[in-house]
């Protein structure tokens, strides 16, 4: 597995919530004990309260890119880290960027285990 492959699950990941919704690819894209961070929330711990949480997520208005990624020596962890953006209507209404940390599962797929990420004031870019 090399960095790029991990961009690559992350993008199908976007992919996957812009096709069938954001709640689904958040479940579909989730380890066993999944964790989600986010500013001024309480952080969701494990899949019973994921699942149950991004059942009642409808359509795509997040999207996503990642913009680098590292792989573990050991090859079964990594992360990304990138920018999202939030639209209603066409037009953006906020941005800011996110780190997924990335496990790999027994049958070989890639599952996030950690996510995290909160608004920034523009569009972040790398140098």
């Amino acid at each position: 597995m090399t960095a790029q492959q991990l961009i690559e699950v992350d993008l199908a990941f976007n992919a996957m919530a812009q096709r069938e919704g954001t709640g689904k690819a958040f479940i579909a894209f989730a380890a066993d004990a999944p964790v989600l961070i986010r500013p001024g929330s309480m952080p969701l711990l494990g899949r019973s309260a994921f699942v149950e949480a991004f059942s009642q997520v409808t359509g795509s208005a997040l999207s996503w890119e990642p913009l680098t990624a590292e792989i573990a020596a050991s090859q079964d962890l990594g992360y990304t880290f990138g920018r999202y953006r939030i639209r209603e209507g066409g037009e953006t209404k906020a941005h800011g960027v996110y780190v997924s940390i990335w496990k790999k599962q027994a049958d070989g797929s890639w599952k996030f285990v950690l996510d995290g990420g909160g608004t920034t004031p523009q569009e972040v870019t790398l140098p």
